[in-house]
């Protein structure tokens, strides 16, 4: 008897199946740990550029590098996609991608760049940093239920307690850390958290609809709606250097790392991602940062070493993961797209 993957039917769809299956997999889960990990490089990066430069200039310079990133990108793989050997045959031409409609492009600079941007610096300015985080921890939840209401289909079991107990994990994690670190006016804060959580669980979902046939280069595809975003936080920026702020050439080359060299690779992994597995499986990706960036600082000596029930959330948190992931790997299942 063949091994496993070298076992063929009578027309060869055994192992054409098995190898394809094993190519997703293997795909998902490098995509998956690759973005965990940025993420969390992008949380320790942008909190040593706002020691030395104003909110609205970080948020501002990222997003113009990371614009600036997408659009050598996108020339690049348009002008290699262009250039063809003398006597080379004349390659397939492929459908050209639908392009956005206005209002589809709107949608998603607004949710996706500036709504979420100005809700969530609102947020942690009158409620503090964690309770702004607990809330956004339920964007799993939201976009779980968003995408089940669009698509009527009621999640497989696994998929629903994979999801509940990670959310349940990382609950348990941010917890401990909120008592001391509440704001001003916890309401507003609050008000402000839950509509940054919205609109970026609308994001995910809208972006995921409207490009669910797209399955070209993904940085020509993301480039209009952040190019388009970043005009309102450019005008935040211009402002606040008009009102007198300074801006040193340090926080200029971290601002360059930080859209170019991090959020580029970031939000192309991330937007395959959404388009491959599904948005509620990207959004529960990032419940895996804050125990990440916490178990690191304890490590480089930055921060406490996590107790005991953090560590408990941090357990919850991977097996809750683990199961929605296998369920993702599973040949067959919703959101194995490719």
């Amino acid at each position: 008897m063949a091994d496993r993957g070298t076992t063929v039917g009578s027309d060869g769809a055994t192992l054409v199946v098995d190898r394809d299956h094993r190519r997703r997999s293997i795909d998902l889960w490098w995509r998956s740990a690759a973005l965990i990990v940025l993420l969390a490089s992008t949380w320790l990066i942008v909190g040593a550029s706002l020691q030395e430069a104003s909110t609205a200039v970080v948020s501002a310079g990222r997003t113009i590098f990371t614009v600036g990133g997408l659009l050598a990108l996108s020339w690049w793989t348009t002008h290699r996609g262009g250039v063809n050997a003398p006597d080379a045959p004349a390659p397939v031409v492929r459908r050209a991608p639908t392009p956005y409609r206005w209002w589809q492009l709107l949608l998603l600079a607004l949710s996706g760049v500036n709504a979420y941007t100005l809700f969530s610096t609102v947020a942690i300015g009158f409620a503090g940093p964690v309770l702004p985080t607990l809330i956004m921890a339920l964007t799993p939840a939201a976009v779980l239920i968003a995408e089940s209401a669009m698509t009527r289909v009621v999640p497989a079991v696994p998929t629903i307690v994979g999801t509940l107990l990670a959310i349940g994990g990382a609950l348990l994690y941010v917890l401990p850390r909120l008592d001391g670190t509440v704001g001003s006016d916890v309401l507003i804060g609050t008000l402000f958290s839950i509509a940054a959580m919205g609109s970026m669980a609308f994001y995910g979902v809208f972006f995921a609809r409207v490009n669910r046939a797209y399955h070209g280069p993904m940085a020509p595809r993301i480039l209009p709606i952040f190019a388009l975003g970043s005009i309102p936080l450019v005008l935040w920026a211009a402002a606040a250097i008009g009102g007198g702020e300074s801006v040193s050439w340090n926080v200029v080359v971290m601002l360059a790392v930080l859209g170019i060299a991090i959020y580029v690779p970031v939000y192309l992994l991330q937007h395959r991602i959404i388009l491959t597995a599904g948005a509620s499986y990207a959004a529960l990706l990032g419940l895996a940062v804050p125990p990440l960036v916490g178990l690191g600082s304890a490590l480089l000596h930055l921060a406490a070493v996590p107790i005991p029930v953090q560590l408990l959330g941090i357990l919850a948190t991977v097996l809750g993961m683990a199961l929605v992931i296998r369920r993702r790997l599973v040949p067959g299942k919703p959101g194995q797209r490719g």
